[in-house]
């Protein structure tokens, strides 16, 4: 009868170690995975420290190309003025954003995404500076022939009739609108308590695109209605337009994807145009033009995830 109650005690005993033995797995299983995710947050967090100082230094090449052509061309200061104020506050947001220290994985590709519109506003500011640079240099050579003393009736009336089509020229360019920003978003309606508009770069909540954009002054364009044309490409390279409609850029017809009537006085206007598509959106960068009176007037893109 000992002898049973020995094993009986011995079997419970076995058992019990078992089930320490157990347990202390199962702590030693957690232990590592608590491990292990900590490990890869750890990494994670490196790796945005890392990207951050690539964005730093994409950011100090960015400007420094911004402070060169300032500096190349300070003599068209007072035709930039507009240009200046946007890059400037865009460079002030880029870098309040890089100053918060570490950032957050949704910080990070706001702050990417905020350099690579200030690059595109560079690129901008460049044409429009070729553009101004080339008006002043149809005046110069304007002034320089009117100075000419020309040989003989035929050579004047040569001369007048290139001048006069230069002038031309010059005053269409200098009429032409320009627009000062385009911003693109990805928008969709939450249908709670009424209407609310929801931005959002996914492209499978994407319900449409809206399109805000800033025409900037000018004293010397034509006053009135004017069609601002909004044309949007996706990622496939094709246009977006639920129906065929076409309007004439540089005298070629070209299919857009929307259109706004604006009420232009020469004065800073802004708008906004919304744009659908059948079907879903892909995900891919969108570029958006805008267009106006036959020619472009801006441009900027966007991107769905």
């Amino acid at each position: 009868m000992e002898i049973k109650q020995n094993e009986k005690d011995k079997k419970s005993r076995n058992l019990l170690f078992l089930l320490i033995a157990i347990l202390a797995a199962m702590n030693i299983g957690i232990g590592y995975n608590l491990w292990n995710k900590n490990k890869a947050k750890e990494v994670q967090i490196a790796q945005l420290t890392v990207d951050k100082s690539a964005l730093e230094k994409e950011l100090e090449v960015e400007i420094a190309k911004f402070e060169q052509l300032t500096s190349e061309n300070e003599g068209l200061k007072g035709k930039l003025e507009e240009q200046d104020i946007a890059l400037n506050e865009k460079i002030n947001q880029i870098k309040a954003l890089l100053k918060k220290g570490k950032l957050t994985e949704s910080e990070f590709r706001k702050a990417k995404n905020e350099i690579s519109e200030l690059k595109l506003q560079i690129e901008n500011y460049k044409l429009k500076i070729a553009e101004l640079t080339q008006q002043v240099e149809t005046l110069t050579v304007e002034k320089e022939g009117l100075n000419e003393e020309l040989g003989s009736e035929r050579q004047k009336s040569a001369e007048q009739q290139r001048v006069i089509e230069s002038k031309d020229r010059t005053i269409s360019m200098a009429k032409r609108l320009h627009a000062g920003s385009i911003v693109a978003t990805g928008v969709r309606e939450r249908k709670i308590f009424g209407k609310k508009e929801v931005e959002t770069d996914k492209a499978s909540r994407t319900e449409e695109i809206r399109v805000k954009f800033v025409i900037n002054k000018n004293e010397i364009s034509d006053s009135g209605e004017k069609d601002i044309f909004v044309k949007i490409i996706g990622p496939d390279g094709a246009p977006i337009a639920n129906k065929v409609q076409t309007t004439k850029v540089d005298g070629t017809e070209t299919l857009y994807t929307e259109k706004k009537t604006i009420d232009y006085q020469n004065a800073k206007i802004e708008g906004v145009v919304y744009c659908k598509k059948q079907g879903d959106y892909p995900k891919g960068v969108y570029t958006i033009d805008i267009f106006s009176e036959g020619y472009k007037v801006g441009s900027t893109k966007m991107t769905l995830k």
